[in-house]
């Protein structure tokens, strides 16, 4: 009851906690939709998943310092049933940092971002060739991916609580 579970199928990782399972609501902000009578996702739940992700898959994740991994497990191990589920995703976490400012989380979306950015930025010294992909070991994959531009959607989500608030 405090995520989406990754699946309703009956295997072990059925109910991982996925640090994507908010993106459908992300597209829907992003696009100024999913309000009042409009909404596809009851916000409580919404707001729930984030937290949850955010106390998971981010602080619980090599010391909360390197962004959100793919996929966690309720009790706080990282989920290794595939061999992208222990990766972080940079576009991934840029997107879900703006669903987390569209929902007021601020803080938490700045801080699951900012973990993001110093590992490819100052621990991979990767900047302007961002890989899709890393892992806690600094292994990474995919240079130069485009993903990662998804970091302009935390602007339009900055401007758009801006913009709501005033």
């Amino acid at each position: 009851g405090r995520y989406y579970n990754y699946d309703c199928g009956n295997q072990s990782y059925y109910n991982s906690v996925m640090s994507d399972q908010c993106a459908g609501h992300w597209f829907l902000r992003a696009s100024g939709l999913g309000f009042g009578q409009h909404e596809v996702f009851p916000s409580a739940h919404v707001l729930s998943a984030l937290r949850t992700i955010f106390e998971l898959n981010v602080k619980r994740f090599a010391g909360g310092q390197m962004g959100a991994v793919n996929g966690m497990r309720p009790d706080g191990a990282v989920d290794t049933s595939s061999v992208q589920s222990d990766e972080v995703w940079i576009g991934v976490v840029y997107g879900l940092a703006a669903t987390m400012i569209h929902e007021g989380l601020v803080e938490e979306g700045f801080q699951t971002a900012e973990g993001c950015y110093r590992t490819v930025w100052e621990r991979l010294g990767m900047s302007f060739q961002t890989p899709e992909a890393y892992c806690e070991r600094e292994v990474y994959r995919s240079l130069a991916y485009m993903r990662p531009l998804s970091i302009w959607a935390m602007q339009l989500a900055l401007a758009e609580e801006r913009r709501r608030s005033a």
